[in-house]
């Protein structure tokens, strides 16, 4: 501890030394004063992190945990497991057509990808190191998309509220961008069957409120989408974005949540577990997602290096956004046993 006065005080005052963290006041504005320190232990075996509590500030530290990545051939073979799963659900589930199933697979892997990457994109423009996506290839009959979607892994602390709200939504925004073309191209292609036309039995999928509007442009005619094969893709593609937002753990919504009210995050992701839990009694397929994410994220969230300084405008510009999105995205009953 003592080997780091030197480094603490070119960008802060130190008010008390104690066991294992200290209690300092900024020389400067708090993003300033964090930088300048930052950029101190940037060799070092430790990571500093800043932290308000009432009216006073406390620097401690982190371990830095050097994490190597696996070979790339692994990254290589779960894309290339996923593609053969997601192909095989489209062929499986939505069409007997391999040509179709190639658009199903291509169109929803590239959604997925994308996702990842912008991630991957905003946390390397934030000094953050993180991995090559990792897709997650699931048997069909065991998962009707044939994939949990992908994942990225961070190999080091977001530094601040403001990368982690931009991290946060990066992935989100890009997956809901790009399945707007894909949804269009989709619709395009399909027909509309008189609800009445429709055979008792089937399973139906809801429309969020951006394929609606879609719909009624391209296809202005009311009734059942007779979809395509890419408007399926193209609606997993906005129900994975869905989930993602959920404000829980380290989903991206819970990293957006946290930046926004670090104080109120615990509250909000309590009632947004509620809220699912109460949403399952209407569809039983909302109990196995809070199930799911609960066991992978937890409540808790570490929070970035940097928890005291503002997201500025920005970062809240970004908070409408996630709002945007999920109320376009949004679908208490994703899927109707008609």
């Amino acid at each position: 501890m003592v080997e780091y006065i030197e480094k603490i005080e070119k960008g802060f005052e130190i008010v008390d030394v104690c066991d294992d963290y200290f209690k300092v006041v900024p020389k400067y504005d708090h993003s300033t004063s964090f930088e300048i320190v930052f950029k101190e232990f940037e060799k070092e075996s430790v990571y500093p992190a800043y932290r308000k509590k009432g009216n006073e500030y406390f620097i401690f530290f982190i371990k830095k945990k050097e994490k190597e990545n696996p070979p790339i051939i692994l990254n290589i073979l779960l894309l290339f497991l996923t593609f053969v799963t997601v192909t095989y659900a489209g062929y499986m589930w939505w069409t007997k057509n391999i040509v179709e199933a190639l658009m199903f697979s291509s169109s929803l892997l590239f959604i997925l990808g994308i996702h990842e990457l912008a991630h991957a994109l905003v946390a390397r423009r934030h000094r953050t190191k993180s991995s090559l996506p990792y897709f997650i290839p699931l048997p069909p009959n065991v998962f009707p998309f044939g994939t949990m979607g992908a994942v990225i892994l961070m190999r080091s602390p977001i530094k601040d509220r403001r990368a982690l709200i931009e991290i946060g939504i990066a992935g989100p925004l890009a997956s809901f961008l790009a399945s707007i073309p894909i949804i269009t191209l989709g619709l395009s292609l399909s027909d509309v069957v008189p609800i009445e036309e429709v055979e008792k039995g089937q399973i139906l999928f809801a429309s969020p409120p951006i394929i609606t509007a879609l719909s009624k442009l391209i296809l202005k005619e009311d009734g059942a989408i007779n979809a395509h094969i890419l408007v399926i893709a193209g609606w997993i593609g906005i129900f994975v974005t869905f989930i993602n937002l959920l404000p829980i753990g380290q989903l991206d919504g819970g990293h957006v949540v946290r930046a926004l009210f670090p104080d109120k995050y615990h509250k909000i992701y309590l009632t947004t577990l509620i809220t699912f839990l109460f949403l399952s009694i209407f569809w039983i397929g909302w109990l196995f997602w809070a199930l799911i994410v609960y066991a992978l994220t937890k409540a808790k969230h570490p929070g970035p290096l940097n928890d005291v300084s503002e997201i500025g405008k920005k970062g809240k510009v970004l908070g409408i956004v996630m709002i945007v999105i999920i109320l376009l995205s949004l679908m208490p009953i994703p899927v109707i046993f008609y």
